[in-house]
């Protein structure tokens, strides 16, 4: 469900464009794409368009497209926005009281060693400094939250937080 307009594409149609599938052409500028799940039968289609205006909510404002099963973790988050916002108030809550010049740098670091799946080396890499230095970074996220990034419950908490904070206005 592109921001509002019919068609599963943007182009106002009932049909996805030349494509084939929804969100396969390249998007214009700005236009948000939401692809929730294929379904079968008239029962499922209030779920199917819930679904879409899911993977709509987690779209950026600058435009894109996003299938929500490549999102679920965000998509829980946007189902229940004040659940997500209190996630992430408890468990980032030190973090983002302090100066925007030291959270941005430990929640940047925090986020990239997560997307590089706990690797600090390439995390050192994607944000030019030392693996020590990102190793001194998460050592001191550690300290301020109260986590542990090798228990997997507060890695849980501390990724669907990243997100709240990603995807929601907080």
């Amino acid at each position: 469900v592109p921001g509002g307009r019919p068609g599963a594409d943007g182009s106002g149609g009932g049909s996805p464009g030349p494509g084939g599938r929804a969100g396969e052409r390249g998007a214009t500028a700005g236009v948000r794409i939401g692809v929730g799940s294929v379904v079968t039968g008239l029962a499922a289609v209030g779920d199917a368009r819930r679904f879409a205006d899911l993977a709509l909510g987690i779209c950026p404002a600058t435009g894109g497209t996003v299938r929500l099963e490549d999102h679920l973790p965000a998509a829980l988050v946007v189902s229940s926005p004040d659940l997500g916002r209190a996630l992430a108030a408890r468990v980032l809550g030190p973090l983002l009281r302090l100066e925007p010049a030291d959270r941005d740098v430990l929640l940047d670091t925090l986020a990239t060693w997560l997307e590089c799946d706990g690797s600090a080396q390439r995390a050192g890499e994607r944000l030019y400094c030392h693996r020590n230095t990102v190793l001194n970074r998460l050592r001191r996220c550690e300290q301020l939250t109260g986590r542990t990034l090798t228990r997997p419950g507060d890695l849980v908490e501390i990724g669907l937080a990243l997100t709240a904070r990603r995807v929601l206005p907080i």
